[in-house]
């Protein structure tokens, strides 16, 4: 009972510090600041604000999609590889295939890259769509949510622009000399490592965010080396995307990637090692404080395969030769000695020796 008023006053006392605290900040108009003095305070802010904008434009595609496939299944041949522009304006404008069946041709072909062929291809296909959805409905429900996307888009584009009009750190622009990292990867970047002196080395860095590989096995039986995953995947996300544009304008890794699909790597493992390089090439610029240069990796890449190629005398005791005249062990000297002795089926000393039957007269 003691201890639990004792605990009471004490809770009491807390809040009334608490209360008096918050009373002289409004009182004296001083402002609560925290890590007011952070460089990266600003741009982390905007990173998140731009990260949560395209989670919501990914969760709106998703849903109209679903209704697309109702509405006007017709359109889901040009959104294979995603749905662009011009089929969210012609879904902003006309939601079902009902709809566009009743458009002028010319009306279609106002829409920014819709060509007065493809608008008549449109409007034919429409009048012959076999669409299920023609309520207003789900109409209106296409239309509102084509016109969300497109304002989301426009919002993220603005927001890029602005964060990297503010940016003003060098590192940013150290990164994009490196073919395949754009303004806001870089940015993305340096707000993950935000200070390159926290890693000892390029295997630390890599292990950090998990882009090195680990031996994984599953419960079937299947194992090998792969990408341990482990740590924050932001980065890993930022990486994926500078992979797959440097594969197609960065030579050196380009060379990479078609060096281990020769070694018979699948597309995804391959990608894995170029994000994996792609990592240790940012941990070398950033700590020689110098652009990138090739050349530089391909000067490091020779060093190293010479130092692999010189032998040099193991002394770690578990690679080393057998030796005889090794001490050994009491146990392992007896081990040896039953190893040595004969055995033959003529040696009375091993197995049951059983008498012989006298044959029956």
């Amino acid at each position: 009972m003691h201890n639990s008023k004792a605990d009471l006053k004490r809770n009491t006392t807390d809040k009334i510090s608490a209360r008096s605290i918050a009373e002289y900040l409004i009182a004296h108009r001083e402002k609560v600041s925290y890590r007011n003095n952070e460089q990266w305070a600003g741009l982390r802010k905007q990173w998140g604000f731009i990260n949560m904008l395209t989670k919501q434009s990914t969760q709106m595609l998703n849903q109209l999609e679903s209704l697309l496939y109702t509405a006007n299944p017709d359109l889901c041949k040009y959104c294979k590889d995603g749905m662009p522009n011009w089929v969210l304006k012609l879904l902003a404008k006309y939601g079902t295939a009902a709809h566009l069946s009743r458009a002028r041709v010319s009306t279609v072909a106002k829409i920014p890259y819709i060509s007065k062929k493809r608008a008549s291809e449109l409007v034919h296909t429409a009048k012959n769509s076999v669409a299920s959805a023609t309520d207003p409905v789900t109409r209106q429900l296409v239309e509102v949510t084509a016109k969300q996307i497109l304002n989301l888009k426009k919002t993220i584009e603005e927001q890029k622009a602005r964060m990297v009009n503010d940016c003003s750190i060098p590192e940013v622009d150290l990164l994009k000399t490196f073919k395949g990292i754009g303004d806001a990867s870089a940015i993305g970047i340096m707000l993950e490592i935000q200070n390159v002196e926290r890693f000892a080395s390029a295997k630390k860095i890599a292990s950090f965010y998990g882009v090195h590989p680990a031996f994984k096995i599953s419960g079937d039986g299947a194992s090998g080396f792969k990408m341990s995953k482990q740590g924050r995947k932001e980065l890993r996300r930022i990486l994926f995307m500078v992979a797959m544009t440097a594969i197609r304008s960065n030579p050196m890794i380009r060379e990479v990637y078609e060096r281990h699909l020769s070694r018979g790597k699948t597309k995804m493992d391959a990608i894995g090692v170029c994000m994996h390089k792609i990592l240790r090439v940012i941990y070398g610029m950033l700590k020689n404080r110098a652009a990138f240069d090739p050349q530089i990796d391909k000067t490091n890449r020779q060093r190293a395969v010479g130092r692999a190629a010189e032998q040099k005398e193991d002394r770690n005791r578990r690679y080393q030769d057998f030796d005889l005249a090794a001490p050994i062990s009491r146990r392992q000297n007896k081990k040896r000695l039953e190893r040595k002795e004969p055995h033959c089926a003529d040696d009375t000393t091993y197995g049951v020796i059983a008498p012989v039957p006298e044959p029956s007269t």
